[in-house]
């Protein structure tokens, strides 16, 4: 049987604030996710002009005739990039016409390639409102696949697959702290490498990457994507990159209902240690976390600190999350510096729930399990409870209080009083049989 340890009191969050999610697959191997399909460009973007293109040349005319409201419609191909797609006008959406993230596919010059930085550093760069990428592949780039910049207000990527960037995958830079791209919305992305980080030093040094990096961003939604292998050799400058980096005043951050495999560190909210309030806000729920046993070198492991990362960022709540480190790191969950009204609650974890510098933390029904056994296959980052698992399931199914902030799971299963620990609602089994108290003699 697996052993069971209870860390934290049991207690109760305030009002009903729950959003279903669907479950990104099991089983990846590089193809999109089951995203719901988008309506027309009739029903989404109502009013834009649209512009269909089927080759790079005319995508590259149509961007250097550019106008505000307008829809580039991409049919079905390979786009081989001889320029980024500078986005410089308000209300632009960039959607292939399919209902597939595989069929459009924009590819730079190569990750490692030094001759793309100056045609080709990015995919798509804005600093515009409103920006739109849907239904496509991009990349190859040696530097970011997406860029968002000051003024590039409520992007979103929807249904997108990315792959293979020099460095950030998805960066929004600030104009200053506390003030940067707002209302972000990062939905049901693939985002990973194929074959490893980057092999060169792109300038700040080597493994320097992350999926996505926010600067000073408020209301951002990162939700229902499989970000997959950001873990660099053990040598590299950057040894520690969170994959979901939320900082330098960012805010009100959701992240939620994603899959992380094998990343070094999988979401941090907040990172200077500096500033007090270096994020603030925000929920981290319902997420999947696993990493490959003997990933870390021991010299790795002892240097590394967790999965789950929330440093100086006070009214942070961590939710109903299932972390599996296999061994790779010490810690499932750290809190650092401020964290102040910071609440950690119901997550299943297979290493330590931490804190230092101060912290300090609300904690009730998280269970940390020595076997991930309990889980279906983390092999492919499958972390739903697994039905045939047993007795092991004691104290997981039916084991805590509903947080009010986490009523559904990572696949939309409605939660009830009772609920299971971890990101999965194990609906299909019933709670463990009560142990039966002997009669007084």
């Amino acid at each position: 049987m697996a052993i069971l340890s209870m860390i934290g009191t049991l207690f109760f969050v305030g009002s009903d604030q729950a959003q279903a999610q669907l479950s990104p697959s099991a089983g990846f191997d590089g193809s999109c996710l089951s995203a719901p399909v988008l309506g027309s460009v009739s029903e989404t973007d109502p009013g834009k002009t649209v512009v269909r293109v089927s080759s790079e040349p005319e995508l590259q005319a149509a961007m250097r005739s550019l106008a505000p409201n307008t829809v580039l419609l991409l049919a079905p191909g390979t786009y081989e990039l001889t320029r980024t797609l500078w986005i410089q006008q308000d209300n632009v959406t960039v959607r292939g016409d399919t209902n597939r993230c595989d069929e459009v596919v924009l590819v730079g010059m190569g990750m490692d390639n030094a001759a793309g930085r100056d045609s080709v550093p990015y995919g798509v760069w804005t600093d515009r409102a409103n920006t739109k990428v849907q239904n496509l592949t991009i990349r190859d780039t040696y530097l970011n696949l997406i860029q968002t910049n000051g003024g590039a207000q409520s992007p979103v990527i929807y249904n997108v697959r990315l792959l293979d960037a020099g460095t950030q995958f998805i960066k929004s830079n600030p104009l200053g702290f506390g003030d940067g791209v707002n209302n972000g919305v990062v939905d049901y992305v693939v985002m990973a490498y194929t074959n490893g980080t980057p092999r060169t030093d792109h300038g700040p040094g080597t493994g320097y990457t992350q999926a996505v990096d926010v600067h000073a961003g408020r209301g951002w939604r990162i939700s229902n994507n499989r970000i997959e292998n950001f873990h660099t050799p053990d040598g590299s400058v950057f040894l520690n990159n969170p994959a979901v980096l939320m900082w330098n005043g960012a805010s009100d951050t959701t992240v939620e209902a994603n899959v992380f495999v094998n990343v070094d560190r999988a979401i941090a909210f907040g990172l200077d240690a500096f500033r007090s309030e270096d994020h603030s806000g925000g929920v981290i729920r319902n997420n999947m976390i696993v990493m490959t046993p003997g990933l870390y070198s021991d010299q790795r492991t002892a240097n590394s600190d967790a999965a789950i990362i929330v440093w100086n960022s006070p009214g942070t709540k961590v939710l109903h999350n299932s972390v599996a480190v296999q061994g790779n790191k010490p810690k499932a969950i750290e809190l650092r510096f401020n964290t102040a009204g910071v609440e950690v609650r119901n997550n299943l974890v297979d290493a330590a729930i931490t804190h230092r510098d101060n912290a300090g933390f609300a904690a009730s029904g998280n269970v940390e399990v020595s076997a991930t056994s309990v889980f279906r296959d983390p092999r492919v980052g499958d972390l739903h409870l697994d039905p045939q698992a047993g007795d092991q399931l004691s104290g997981i199914v039916n084991a805590a209080a509903v947080p009010s902030f986490a009523t559904y799971d990572i696949d939309g299963d409605l939660r009830t009083n009772g609920a299971d620990i971890g990101a999965d609602e194990l609906t299909t089994v019933s709670p463990p049989a009560p142990t039966a108290t002997p009669a007084p003699p």
